[in-house]
């Protein structure tokens, strides 16, 4: 639970932030036109000309929809606004002098024929998916009765699979075409989620607080900041001035979710506040299959039920500031305070049992988020990113000679005299983490001309962690303060020859400097401990390009030389069931991709979208996970060579508003492609075969897709209302969890194929003011296994009480 003094201190700040922000405001000296632009659907509209005539005064919307016309005289005016494919809007506006006036326009959609072409109004996850870049955009938009979170909406895109420990709260493992963890970035709003905190993760975020998902395969934008290897997510949240979203639902395994999002903007100051509160609880008491163990040996395998997973996290977000000013188009303080506890049921894989350790974490982080638009010079934008994270997390195992049995029965382990073990259940710890994260991010872009622009990025990382074990006090490793420090610079060239083609040139640079610990010369008279720093220095380049062969058919073709730096917790490790690697490398990888879409609107009856892309790559040096199925530890380590070839597909049907069909795949053949490897032990150090060689690599799905369609009934039996049925399916085909090449036949370890099915209904009145939706998942109590053979929660049920305005 969020402690009380957390409570407090998110009260003072916000309270001292909220008076900071009504002293910083004034009146300007001119008059002044702002507002924001949306379609009928409410989505933002970038992009959108905004005259005032008379004047030759205009403007267009920044990439939320906002505008400003300034230094506008006293006077009757008449403000129009266009965008390709939505209807014109004029407005008579009456401007006395001094005078602020706050305007939100709506764009209405339109369909019109331009040889034989059909034209229509695009929404924001159509243009961000005809960027050069290769990505899919996703609304979150038609999720929000539904009781999903946000990996829940990524897992429903080509070439993601989300891999999990289990239910609510469990590690999750992100898979991009072939890459995974933190070879794939994450963003919320353009801002690096790595400075979240433990208490913060996306099984954690409610799909309410989510507009859309963007997923970059490959190749990332500048902007973004990062030396991501495989790929980047960017979350959006909802950015509306004004509105109030609470939802709150209750499910199979005592499952709570609540969650409680809005805003409030002062049309005449410009003044907001912006506020995401979200709980989550569940005793994840699913049924498992696990083998029974009674002194070291095993007796029986059983249907039993999860008895020490109980797992709950609560967050706070809040912002206060100003928007649409002369001096900034946002300028926001936030705090975030997040805690979350966790119960530990097993370690990496379902081998060993416990019944006692515990896991928790808080975080509190200021943040300042700062953008201008044409910032002392005409087309030169200007955004700044800070945060700074206190997190303190703690690690658990305190009982004493206690042994459990999936049966949740308890044994007591003695020593050789009949004496109780002093040991704990893995090893005996009360492990405190006190973690220091200074993130910042500044993006700069200028436009030299209508078809030409430069972007700048420079993102700085620095992270400090002190632990101490109350129950080892003299763990010698301890002694050692780890720190990290990380720093990304980018620079694109943006060229668009003509309507039809777009290109970008762009080039990094990577910086990462480590203090560690490490232990040298092992079971030797001269075995010690020493601190030890690893810097290291990286750099990448690349293009991407899209051209459109018809208005209706797009081709993409993209290649980034990239690197990623070590995370901490791949180097410093977590105190737990990950040991720390302090030689561990930076990763490099040439990634290449080429997809092509094709969407067909026959008079806004029938719109169809197919795409296809393949993709390559070679990765030297990967950071991947090291696991033993019968030990709960795992390590981080380094690969020599790896080369990734996928190619995946996406189908999507809607007819009117009635009906929706969509379907994607993915193979993916991730292979180990070193010969040789360097081999460090007792009985010889050298180079040796790898007998790896060519073999795909475990615990990694392969082969995976899903389906999806839905019913939507309109104006049922009162006006305003909706009725709304949506089915799921979902395949992965079986993979081993070791090595292929390694065990007989018969031994092998292989997670088997996967078949599931989700059914949902929801139905909403009032123009969706209010909304009940019922989910059951898993349908047929299918047995699921994700990472490591680890079982997933079988068939259950939830229903969600919803209210926005």
């Amino acid at each position: 639970m969020i402690k009380h003094t957390t409570y407090s201190a998110i009260v003072i700040i916000f309270l001292i932030l909220v008076r900071s922000t009504m002293l910083a405001s004034g009146q300007t000296s001119t008059a002044q036109i702002s507002g924001n632009v949306s379609s009928s659907t409410g989505e933002s509209l970038p992009g959108v000309s905004l005259v005032l005539g008379d004047l030759n005064l205009g403007t267009i919307t920044d990439i939320e929809g906002n505008f400003r016309l300034d230094h506008i005289p006293e006077g009757n005016y008449e403000l129009q606004a266009s965008c390709m494919g939505f209807e014109s809007f004029q407005k008579n506006v009456q401007v006395s002098l001094h005078e602020q006036i706050k305007l939100n326009i709506v764009l209405q959609e339109k369909t019109y024929s331009i040889n034989d072409v059909v034209v229509s109004g695009k929404s924001a996850t159509r243009r961000v998916i005809e960027q050069a870049y290769q990505v899919s955009s996703v609304s979150a938009k038609d999720m929000f009765n539904s009781t999903a979170d946000a990996k829940a909406v990524m897992n429903r895109i080509s070439g993601v699979r989300i891999q999990e420990d289990g239910g609510l709260g469990s590690n999750i493992d992100f898979t991009l075409n072939g890459f995974s963890g933190d070879q794939v970035k994450f963003f919320m709003d353009g801002i690096p989620m790595d400075n979240f905190g433990s208490s913060l993760g996306l099984g954690d975020l409610p799909v309410n607080m989510i507009e859309q998902v963007d997923v970059y395969k490959g190749v990332v934008p500048v902007w973004l900041g990062t030396d991501a290897l495989g790929g980047a997510v960017n979350i959006i949240t909802n950015r509306k001035n004004d509105y109030l979203d609470a939802s709150y639902s209750i499910g199979s395994f005592n499952t709570h979710r609540a969650s409680l999002n809005g805003a409030y903007t002062n049309p005449e100051t410009g003044f907001t506040v912006r506020g995401n509160f979200f709980y989550n609880y569940s005793d994840n008491n699913y049924d498992v299959l696990a083998e029974i163990v009674e002194n070291n040996t095993i007796v029986d395998t059983a249907e039993v039920e999860r008895f020490h997973d109980r797992y709950r996290s609560g967050t706070i977000k809040l912002e206060t500031g100003y928007i649409n000013k002369k001096y900034a188009d946002n300028l926001l303080l936030g705090i975030m305070a997040s805690a979350n506890d966790k119960e530990v049921q097993h370690g990496a894989t379902m081998h060993t049992v416990y019944g006692g350790i515990m896991r928790n974490s808080q975080s509190l982080i200021p943040t300042l988020r700062y953008s201008k638009k044409n910032l002392l010079a005409d087309g030169l934008d200007v955004s700044l990113y800070s945060a700074l994270n206190f997190s303190e997390s703690q690690v658990i195992d305190t009982l004493r000679g206690v042994r459990y049995n999936w049966l949740g029965e308890r044994t007591i382990s003695e020593t050789s005299d009949g004496q109780v073990s002093n040991n704990g259940e893995f090893f005996r710890t009360f492990t405190t983490l006190n973690e220091e994260e200074f993130t910042s991010q500044l993006n700069a872009g200028y436009a030299l001309s209508t078809r030409s622009s430069l972007a700048f990025n420079y993102a700085f990382n620095y992270f400090h962690r002190k632990a101490f074990d109350t129950e080892n006090p003299d763990n010698i490793d301890n002694r050692f303060p780890k720190s990290m420090t990380k720093q990304v610079l980018g620079l694109a060239y943006k060229f668009d020859p003509n309507p039809k083609w777009s290109m970008t040139l762009f080039g990094k640079l990577f910086f990462l400097k480590a203090k560690t610990s490490k232990e040298f010369d092992f079971a030797l008279e001269t075995q010690r401990t020493e601190a030890i720093e690893n810097s290291q220095q990286n750099w990448g380049y690349g293009f991407a390009s899209t051209y459109f062969v018809l208005p209706q058919l797009q081709l993409k073709t993209s290649y980034e030389h990239t690197s990623r730096m070590p995370m901490p917790l791949e180097i410093f490790g977590n105190g737990l069931f990950v040991d720390a690697n302090p030689d561990l490398g930076p990763e490099q990888s040439d990634n290449f991709n080429i997809g092509t879409e094709y969407r067909l609107n026959l008079n806004q009856q029938h719109r169809l979208a197919i795409g296809s892309s393949f993709v390559y790559r070679e990765a030297d040096d990967l950071i991947y996970t090291v696991v033993t199925v019968s030990s709960p530890k795992t390590h981080y380590d380094n690969l020599n060579k790896t080369r990734v070839l996928g190619v995946e597909g996406n189908f999507q049907y809607n007819w009117k508003e009635l009906f929706h069909l969509g379907a994607n795949v993915t193979f993916q053949d991730i292979t180990d492609q070193a010969e040789l490897i360097y081999n460090e032990s007792y009985t010889g150090t050298g180079w040796q075969k790898n007998f790896h060689h060519g073999f795909r690599l475990p615990n990694k799905p392969y082969f995976f897709g899903n389906a999806n369609a839905g019913l939507t009934l309109h104006e049922l039996k009162q006006p305003g209302s909706s009725l709304s049925l949506n089915y799921f399916f979902n395949f992965v085909e079986q993979y081993f969890l070791t090595w292929a090449e390694m065990g007989s036949t018969n031994d092998k370890y292989v997670i088997p194929r996967q078949i599931s099915h989700d059914m949902e209904v929801g139905y909403s009145f009032q123009n969706g003011k209010y909304n009940l939706s019922a989910e059951c998942r898993n349908i047929f109590d299918t047995r699921l296994y994700d990472k490591y053979y680890l079982q997933k929660p079988g068939r259950s049920f939830s229903i969600k009480l919803r209210y926005t305005i």
